[in-house]
């Protein structure tokens, strides 16, 4: 159960990187097709060895198709998304690393 519930939220977070990077790059694709999106692309990437590879195409075609972007807006898409999640994860762990290195300077 805690499984599936941290696949919806990975999911959901997926979605809002994708929702922020169709924002900066002008598409306006909703989030629920961008969360149905996630989440194809997310089953076809948990084939092994090929799985990467092959989720990266499903999601680039489902927002050329779904998304009515068009390959150059996509492409920027998903290397928005990637960027921006790992920014905000490399920020947010800095931020943890900060606390706790400072509740641990009170000890």
């Amino acid at each position: 159960m805690i499984s599936l519930l941290s696949f919806v939220v990975a999911l959901a977070v997926q979605a809002l990187f994708f929702y922020l990077a169709t924002r900066i790059t002008g598409n306006k694709t909703s989030y629920g097709t961008l969360f149905v999106i996630a989440l194809i692309g997310s089953i076809c990437s948990a084939i092994p060895a090929v799985g990467f590879l092959i989720g990266l195409i499903v999601v680039l075609f489902l927002l050329v198709y779904w998304g009515k972007m068009s390959w150059g807006s996509a492409i920027l898409t998903v290397l928005l998304a990637y960027v921006l999640a790992f920014v905000i994860t490399f920020l947010l762990g800095l931020l943890f690393a900060v606390m706790i290195g400072a509740a641990f300077a009170f000890l």
